[in-house]
């Protein structure tokens, strides 16, 4: 599978994963629908500040839309996740990717003034 459809499968499963269309995409992210269909069609491959977008949105990596993933071992149902660790990590996604490394250190420091 070329770089393309790796892209347009993933997007799609991202897609249906959080019940967004292709317009709710163009809206919110100031992109043409027809680009976005060109991309959900492996048509086109988006530029990777786009990827960003995209990844930002869907609060995930931008790896999560550009390469093969296997499900079977990318299976939240495997992780057996709490809802507190679901949330966490839902919220986690959310922040944008240059911030991350902030909030770990955050974190690190916090459970650290626990012992």
């Amino acid at each position: 599978m070329d770089n393309k459809n790796v892209f347009a499968y993933n997007l799609k499963r991202q897609m249906d994963l959080h019940g967004k269309s292709r317009n709710d995409i163009s809206q919110a992210l100031n992109i043409s629908y027809y680009t976005v269909s060109d991309w959900v069609n492996g048509k086109k491959y988006p530029r990777m500040d786009k990827v960003e977008m995209l990844a930002n949105y869907f609060g995930i990596l931008k790896s999560d839309l550009i390469e093969v993933k296997n499900e079977e071992t990318n299976s939240p149902d495997q992780l057996k996740l709490t809802e507190g660790e679901q949330k966490l990590l839902e919220l986690f996604r959310l922040i944008p990717e240059e911030n991350r490394a902030m909030v770990l250190e955050m974190i690190r420091a916090a459970v650290n003034t626990q012992g």
